[in-house]
């Protein structure tokens, strides 16, 4: 397996970012990270792109744990599965407040 080069790294961040734009989240890259805001600015989350133990390239959390499928997180996503990714993602970052009664 080759070494990921940073520019592979940013090149994945930035297509990430650009789909989750496109997916109506408000989405801004920082070199391999991305910090994403729901829809109301209420909550946000950091994520990287980096290697993980076995040299697979991941997105991670801000908390450092590689981000897994919506239904069975132990099943961790491809750096290139972005719909999956979006939908992950979304449900952090969309959640809704609860109002006052």
């Amino acid at each position: 397996m080759k070494p990921y080069t940073a520019e592979d790294i940013y090149a994945y961040a930035k297509w990430l970012t650009q789909e989750c734009q496109a997916a109506g989240l408000n989405a801004e890259q920082y070199g391999a990270e991305i910090l994403i805001h729901g829809a109301n600015n209420h909550l946000s989350e950091r994520i990287i792109c980096r290697p993980d133990d076995q040299n697979h390239i991941r997105w991670h959390w801000s908390w450092g744990v590689p981000i897994g499928h919506l239904t069975d997180s132990a099943r961790l996503l491809a750096v290139d599965d972005i719909a999956e990714l979006i939908r992950v993602i979304s449900k952090v970052v969309c959640v809704p407040l609860r109002r006052g009664r």
